[in-house]
């Protein structure tokens, strides 16, 4: 075989694999549990019965982001769509990034920003969040300052303890760096929307759209683009379809990156459906955020320590005399020698798996050690998922 030699920057890296594991509650993966909107899916049902599968989609996804557009009141030129919100993250480190340039990306955050980093042979430099998660913003100026990234990535809220971060604190960020800002917004949908400027006039069909959101920065500030997702808040993972709206001059650089036909037919009208019926999916948030909070209230009472979140899904840790009571159950039960702190997250997941739902593990994780990540479900599900959890504390010796 003859010899062949490929860049240093995928020589390095492992190839990306998830372990996939069947149960009848899946909470691993930040999906929506939630059926779509009976009306949305009739009217999808109802265009693909006519729908033109042998011609190739617009050439830049003109259908979908001019709609976008026309809703948060920006040209068309501002907006880019892709394969999910991922794939625009790593173009947008291919097109800023580059061999000798730095790239910022916050930690403990979304795994995949440095993994985009290294392959558009850009060096991943990770800013610190505080203890609790959250954003510091006289932190990541400084640390930009410092390290001059070519590229500053915030997540917020973030992925995976589930932090919101105000709006302000993302607007002095913006208002404070010399590079360009990407605002991945992925979860948005679930913060409360109260945050908004004062000075913002939108009617309140359209305000809701950009509470909270650095959205409601555009036209203000010419180094920042905001990413969204249509996996989250719509459903649509299993389609690929994310958004970037932001700095004409930003976006159109972002854009030569981006393959013509780059994202298929089908998704952007669905894409499209959904978006024009948004309001729809308002319901199904609300619950979302309140199966949420009644979660990690329920939680916080057996013991566990959790992350605060405006997201759709929830970070615990057991930490103290609940950690010491895991911990030896998980000695007695497995013997293995991990450490404390990740044995008794790793009793947990496993105890779930046995009982047939399956959550995200993050016990091993050097930052978050012992946590889980879990989505949240159905009503039905989110009972099933405490009643095991509390039917383990009990079993290894707590107290309710």
């Amino acid at each position: 075989m003859a010899d062949f030699s490929v860049r240093k920057s995928i020589e390095r890296m492992e190839e990306y694999s998830v372990e996939t594991v069947a149960a009848d509650i899946i909470v691993n993966a930040n999906e929506s549990n939630y059926p779509m909107p009976e009306e949305i899916a009739k009217s999808i049902a109802a265009r693909t019965a006519r729908f033109p599968f042998n011609r190739y989609p617009p050439m830049k996804s003109e259908n979908l982001a001019q709609v976008i557009a026309d809703e948060l009141e920006v040209d068309m030129d501002c907006v880019k769509i892709g394969n999910g919100s991922s794939e625009l993250l790593e173009k947008a480190c291919y097109v800023f990034g580059g061999p000798g340039k730095k790239i910022a990306v916050p930690w403990p955050s979304f795994s995949m920003y440095g993994e985009y980093a290294d392959l558009s042979d850009s060096e991943a430099v990770r800013y610190p969040l505080t203890e609790d998660g959250y954003v510091d913003a006289d932190s990541v100026i400084a640390f930009c300052k410092e390290q001059q990234p070519a590229l500053l990535i915030v997540c917020n809220p973030n992925n995976p303890t589930g932090n919101y971060n105000p709006l302000v604190v993302m607007e002095k960020i913006i208002a404070n760096v010399d590079c360009p800002v990407i605002m991945d917004e992925a979860y948005m949908e679930f913060a409360d929307g109260k945050d908004v400027p004062p000075n913002d006039m939108r009617p309140l069909n359209k305000l809701w759209l950009v509470a909270g959101s650095t959205l409601s920065l555009l036209g203000k500030y010419s180094n920042f683009m905001v990413f969204r997702t249509f996996s989250k808040a719509y459903g649509l993972a299993g389609m690929r379809c994310g958004y970037a709206v932001g700095a004409l001059g930003l976006v159109r650089q972002l854009g030569k990156a981006i393959l013509p036909y780059s994202v298929n037919a089908f998704t952007l009208m669905v894409a499209k459906t959904l978006y024009e019926n948004k309001l729809l999916y308002k319901q199904q948030v609300k619950t979302i955020r309140e199966e949420r909070d009644k979660m990690a209230a329920y939680m916080a009472n057996l013991g566990f320590r959790v992350w605060p979140t405006a997201t759709n899904f929830v970070m615990l840790r057991a930490e103290g005399a609940l950690m010491e009571q895991l911990t030896a159950a998980y000695a007695a039960k497995y013997g293995d020698d991990l450490p404390k702190q990740a044995a008794s997250g790793k009793l947990i997941f496993k105890y779930y798996l046995e009982n047939s739902i399956l959550v995200r593990d993050f016990t091993s994780h050097p930052v978050l050690t012992g946590a889980l990540r879990i989505t949240v479900g159905t009503p039905e599900e989110n009972k099933q998922i405490l009643s095991k959890l509390t039917e383990l504390v009990v079993a290894t010796g707590g107290k309710l």
